[in-house]
């Protein structure tokens, strides 16, 4: 399904499109559905004639034949996953001290009370947050808002 906001842009392998979020290769995507689409089919109907008239009643064996189609159906994606790779690029990019940060922080406090001091947090927390890149942003916050209660 399409969303209104679809990107259209050729790429190396063809039309690309926006559907649910992510970037995908019309003809590609048009390849991997007719992959799944028969592998899981076949798969059904293989168990249906192998495996169903060995279960106990008939019933039971339209069950189990319809998870090895189901089976199927998630063996294909794995083929379509090796098949076709994905198409977005994930750039990053560490902006610290952005106002919009800030803006956040803000709002927290406000929505769920103090958010208390970076000095109380365990040592691997810390670290972890300096790897990041959030210890800094927090300590700057906390230095703002301790300077500005000293001045009310």
């Amino acid at each position: 399904m399409m969303d209104s906001s679809a990107v259209r842009a050729v790429g190396v392998h063809g039309q690309l499109a926006e559907i649910w979020g992510d970037v995908v290769s019309r003809p590609q995507l048009g390849k991997a559905m007719i992959i799944g689409a028969v592998a899981s089919i076949a798969i059904y109907f293989l168990a249906l004639q192998t495996i169903a008239p060995l279960a106990s009643t008939p019933a039971v064996g339209k069950a189990i034949a319809m998870l090895a189609g189901i089976l199927g159906s998630v063996a294909s994606g794995a083929v379509c996953a090796r098949l076709f790779a994905p198409k977005r690029m994930v750039v990053e990019q560490a902006q610290t001290g952005t106002v919009w940060q800030t803006e956040i922080l803000e709002q927290l406090e406000q929505e769920g009370g103090p958010i208390g001091r970076v000095e109380d947090l365990p040592p691997p927390v810390a670290q972890e947050m300096r790897e990041v890149g959030l210890y800094d942003l927090f300590k700057s916050y906390e230095e703002r808002r301790n300077s500005g209660r000293q001045g009310e």
